[in-house]
């Protein structure tokens, strides 16, 4: 009898080993690392939740990571009782911290300009011309597709144009392109919706015809995506380019 009370109470200490209490009414749990995703359930304070991963997403109350919970669904670690600030669980993967040694406006490695690309990518931040969003450090940058790149460049706030970018930068040809290089349609004439730019992250296969981007874009918002090469804005082709400060 006594061997199978323990039995019985190692298992259920066992089943809970995952769970986090939430610490306040009323949070959501969304499809998404972000509050712009559809909500999913919604729990109550004191209940108790299992994590089978994290991941980084929308920075809540100064918290970016989110906890993938049992049902499938999201919920900001700020509402979790982990009792880390770190993650305490496996990386879900498809999220990113930011993170990197770079210095505001100075060089900059290849993998910090994806690592910030992702940040935003990750959080799902809406695309406008007008508004405006924190990078890692909490520097405002504009979130339309030029404001992306200034930011993950780690370039000046709150970011270039279009027109501006060619001005940090130095064109390049697509044989010489590598990840964390950008793509547009950039110069005099872009402004507006004239232009477009995007972040190089990798070819899309070995004819490299096309290629994997990160970007923001209209009402996609903040995105990965797949571009061909020589894409088109109006009368005016794409072309690859080289950040200054870029670490080789």
């Amino acid at each position: 009898m006594q061997l199978n009370n323990l039995a019985l109470a190692l298992a259920a200490a066992f089943s809970m080993a995952n769970a986090y209490k939430i610490t306040t009414d009323d949070v959501n749990c969304r499809k998404g690392a972000s509050t712009n995703d559809a909500v999913v359930t919604t729990y109550d304070k004191g209940v108790d939740v299992k994590i089978s991963c994290q991941t980084y997403g929308e920075n809540i109350q100064g918290n970016s990571i989110w906890d993938k919970t049992s049902d499938g669904c999201y919920v900001s670690d700020f509402y979790v009782k982990t009792g880390s600030d770190s993650m305490v669980e496996k990386d879900c993967g498809g999220g990113s911290s930011g993170d990197g040694s770079s210095s505001y406006q100075g060089e900059i490695s290849r993998k910090e300009i994806l690592s910030r690309g992702e940040y935003w990518v990750s959080r799902h931040v809406p695309y406008s011309m007008s508004a405006y969003y924190p990078d890692p450090d909490g520097r405002k940058y504009r979130t339309d597709c030029s404001g992306f790149v200034s930011m993950a460049l780690h370039a000046s706030s709150p970011g270039l144009s279009t027109v501006s970018l060619p001005e940090i930068a130095k064109a390049i040809s697509w044989d010489d392109i590598q990840p964390g290089d950008f793509v547009g349609t950039l110069g005099s004439g872009t402004g507006g919706a004239a232009g477009h730019v995007t972040l190089f992250k990798s070819w899309a296969d070995s004819s490299k015809k096309e290629y994997n981007t990160l970007e923001c874009r209209g009402t996609y918002g903040c995105v990965a995506y797949k571009r061909p090469v020589g894409w088109k804005v109006g009368s005016y082709t794409a072309k690859p380019y080289r950040y200054n400060k870029v670490k080789e």
